[in-house]
């Protein structure tokens, strides 16, 4: 589908309305008719809303997503921090839809490291998941990064979940081995 076609500039004029029953119809389209394009307005919607129906009809998408072009959107939007009260629910869309995220492996442990608990719990559960070799050097420095951000740490609990990640990262497959 193109990204101008008329049912996805339909979807996103609908996320704009005032209406919530015109939002999240909009939304149930964007699971059938939508691109991209609509993807991203639906991330901004979801940053934007203050209707809590239309927020949790969102996450539940995230949790059901099957198009693997989703995936560089979503990191971006992990990356944002305008996005920072929904990190752990981007990152759980991950596993909880089963989408690959595995060549975004520094973008996960990063979030962990500057994110809340709940969102570094999410990260670990995507990357205890992946099943993939990776260059040695980049295990490293990651390795590396957890170290630091451990002894900068101060919730007990977080340092726990970033040793699990420590542990997980150092485990992954090397390339080549």
């Amino acid at each position: 589908m193109t990204s101008n076609s008329k049912a996805v500039q339909s979807i996103i004029q609908d996320f704009q309305s005032p209406e919530p029953e015109m939002v999240l119809k909009a939304i149930k389209n964007n699971r059938k008719e939508g691109n991209q394009d609509s993807f991203k307005a639906l991330l901004s919607l979801l940053k934007d809303t203050d209707e809590p129906l239309v927020e949790a009809s969102i996450i539940e998408f995230l949790y059901d997503l099957k198009d693997e072009e989703s995936v560089p959107v979503l990191i971006e939007a992990i990356q944002d921090d305008e996005f920072a009260f929904y990190h752990n629910f981007l990152v759980a869309g991950f596993w909880q839809s089963a989408i690959d995220g595995s060549d975004y492996l520094e973008e996960f442990v990063t979030v962990a490291i500057n994110g809340e608990y709940m969102t570094s719990l999410e990260a670990l559960t995507v990357v205890e998941n992946f099943d993939r070799a990776y260059n040695q050097d980049l295990l490293l420095d990651l390795e590396a990064d957890l170290n630091e951000a451990l002894e900068k740490e101060e919730n007990d609990d977080k340092k726990a979940l970033l040793v699990s990640l420590n542990d997980v990262v150092r485990n992954l497959p090397i390339e080549g081995e």
